[in-house]
């Protein structure tokens, strides 16, 4: 299956085989490191493979190899590491490899920042899952209908419809205004100032990730200062695909 088809059998894997990933994996994994496309070209980013006893995670699970996100901490870095590290989620399980957001997780406070100053952001866990990695299809997803996250049941939006996010909080909201196509998130109150918030915003990147990659040759992701007001949620930026 292409990366695409596999938007619609991903699922967060949270059971691993108890030994690392073979290091031929780990070299396709690197390579298409290399190959990510960005949200915001303009953000330095750098991600890397880091070992299990490098990172700080309550979680009761744990995988030998994970990748670290750093990024500088600009306008839209958030959303550019969701859109990042989604083609990977996607590539790994591709691969026959599993995959988790791993939001509470932290890096050894010796490699909270590269050299150059770029902040680490996030972690995706990833190894050889036990059972199988995927879903059947689009049935076996709990998310909200089109009809509660857009305007209009845009069936171009399924794939964003169908994203992983945070405590599976779906906070993506999308307009329509002639050829464009504006993305929302949610303001949830005090909860918008804490790690959740912080996530949302990684959320929508990973929406944003689902959309490029059903389209990649006409996806095209732009601000305005002439979007709609939709209360309660932020305007992030507009598409069209």
């Amino acid at each position: 299956m292409d990366l695409k088809d596999w938007i619609f059998h991903r699922k967060s894997c949270r059971s691993y085989e108890n030994r690392p990933v073979e290091e031929k994996a780990i070299e396709q994994i690197r390579l298409f490191l290399q190959k990510l496309r960005p949200l915001y070209p303009q953000i330095r980013t750098q991600a890397e493979i880091v070992g299990r006893s490098e990172v700080k995670c309550i979680c009761p699970w744990t995988t030998h190899q994970l990748v670290a996100l750093y990024s500088e901490t600009t306008e839209g870095y958030l959303e550019n590491t969701g859109f990042l590290l989604q083609q990977l989620d996607l590539y790994l399980q591709s691969i026959g490899l599993g995959s988790c957001w791993l939001g509470m997780g932290k890096m050894d406070a010796r490699v909270t920042q590269t050299e150059d100053g770029l902040r680490f952001v996030i972690l995706l866990a990833f190894g050889y899952p036990k059972g199988s990695p995927a879903r059947s299809g689009p049935n076996d997803f709990k998310r909200k209908s089109l009809s509660q996250i857009s305007d209009w049941e845009d069936p171009r939006l399924e794939p964003a419809r169908l994203a992983p996010s945070s405590v599976n909080s779906q906070p993506w909201y999308f307009v329509h205004e002639g050829e464009a196509i504006h993305v929302y998130c949610a303001l949830r109150g005090l909860v918008s100032k804490t790690a959740l918030g912080s996530m949302n915003r990684i959320d929508i990147g990973i929406a944003l990730a689902h959309l490029s990659v059903c389209n990649p040759e006409t996806f095209h992701f732009y601000q305005t200062n002439t979007a709609p007001k939709v209360n309660q949620h932020r305007y992030i930026g507009s598409f069209s695909i």
